[in-house]
Formats: structure tokens, sequence, C-alpha cells
């Protein structure tokens, strides 16, 4: 019933900005008819909206993300609790294990870094706030597939987003399968050198006051300094950094809810 209600257009325009958004060197006209099916003469009128408006900018045939859409998402990513609560924990879990630290939130088929603090070392590595890492080879990508999405690895759409980025990287299948059961098992995820050659990184999932993952937080840095034999040791501290986080967000609401 609600169906009637959507605006074609209007939805378009939507797809058009989530496709350009995605694509680093952006996209063009003809790009986006193909990709979209919208017409082209559609698809010419949308955009110049979209460019009226700031959330998308072109330069020369290729159309970017704007300026809008970026305030509009650092808007977003300020106001969230939980990324506000975690900053903290983050800065101490970095100065503590030393690596580079990061909370995620599960997003569409990806897994969203929305706050990142780098390493106090001089060899440090770390993705930006705003990435969108796959979730078959990221360590918080693991979290989420294991702990909200453990019920639905056969779905064809969930293996679409699936990608091999390194020779370690775990498509569909059974090893995949084993992997997430083990996450499950110990209540953390790592990526083995999955996501890039020579990174190890670890995730633990934050839980909200439903008991429900509603984010990781995770280390990552060069596999030279987070040696296999630390990974208990850092599981350690970055499980008790996701507790932390779970409290400073999630207990207010629990009390006001008198549990």
């Amino acid at each position: 019933m609600m169906v009637s209600y959507v605006i074609p257009n209007l939805a378009n325009a939507c797809r058009m900005i989530d496709e350009i958004s995605r694509a680093e060197q952006g996209l063009s006209l003809s790009e986006l008819e193909q990709q979209l099916a919208v017409p082209r003469t559609t698809a010419f009128r949308i955009l110049q909206t979209l460019c009226q408006q700031q959330l998308i900018e072109k330069h020369g045939k290729k159309y970017l993300a704007g300026s809008q859409l970026l305030r509009l998402g650092l808007s977003l990513l300020s106001s969230m609790p939980v990324k506000q609560k975690a900053l903290p924990m983050l800065q101490q879990l970095s100065l503590s294990t030393g690596f580079s630290c990061h909370l995620a939130l599960p997003h569409a088929d990806g897994s969203l870094l929305v706050e990142v603090c780098d390493s106090p070392n001089p060899l440090r590595l770390a993705a930006r706030p705003g990435t969108v890492v796959p979730l078959n080879c990221s360590a918080s990508g693991k979290v989420f597939l294991a702990f909200r999405c453990f019920d639905r690895l056969h779905d064809p759409a969930l293996q679409a987003s699936f990608v091999r980025r390194t020779e370690h990287s775990l498509l569909a299948g059974e090893a995949l399968k084993s992997e997430l059961q083990r996450v499950l098992a110990r209540g953390y995820a790592t990526d083995e050198q999955e996501y890039h050659p020579d990174v190890r990184c670890l995730a633990a999932p934050v839980r909200d006051e439903l008991g429900q993952v509603a984010a990781a937080v995770g280390v990552s840095a060069p596999a030279i300094l987070f040696k296999k034999q630390q990974i208990q040791q850092i599981a350690a501290q970055v499980k008790q950094a996701a507790i932390e986080i779970s409290l400073a967000t999630y207990r207010p609401q629990l009390m006001a809810m008198g549990k």
C-alpha cells in the first residue's frame, strides 16, 4: 500500500546520490543513465537539480559528491551519541595498545567507520572516518556479519557485497561460516591481512540497551607490530573498551527504562 506514495524521480535522485558517493572518480551522465536505467533527459534534470542544491558537483563530464552532502554527513556523524561517548575510550585504547583505533557502524552491506584515533607510533595506518569497508574481509565487518547477519549468509544479495581484497580474503562458503562461528564463540573478530596486505586488525561488538550489536570498536596496525602472539592480550583490551562504550552510551537509557 505504501508503494503508491513513493515519488519515482525522488527515488531516482536518492539512487543517483548513492551511486555518485560510491564512485571515487565520479560518474558521467551516460554512466548513471546505464547503471540506473533512467531516461537521459530525466537523469539530466535530476542531476541539474542536485547540483543546484550542492548535493553533487560537476567536474568536467563527471559528477561527484557535493559540499552540502558532506556537511549533512558530518552533522549526522557528530550528533551520534555512540560516537560522542566512544571518543575518550578510543583515545585510551590507542594509547594502551599503541595501535590505531576506530568505531564502526553497520551501513547497508558494509561497515562504516565513524571515528578514528591514530596510533601514537610513527609507523601508523588507519582509514579515515566515512570509509565503508566490506563485511567479509574486515574485522568490524565480521563482527556485524557474525552477530547481525549470520542467518543471512546464503542470501545472494548479501554475498554480492563480498569482495576479495587480498589473497587471504574469505568469500562466501564454509571457510567464512567457520570463521564467523569462531567470532561468535570468542566475542571478537580478526582481519588477518584480508583487507590490506601486511595489516592485522581486531574488533569487538558494542551492544545497545537491548543487548543487540549496534557498533564495533577495533584496532589496526602493521602485522610487523601487531603480532599473532599478542592477539589474546589485545582482544581483552578491545573487548573491555567495547563494554565501556556500551555502558557509557546505553546505560543511561537502561536506567531511564527502569532496568
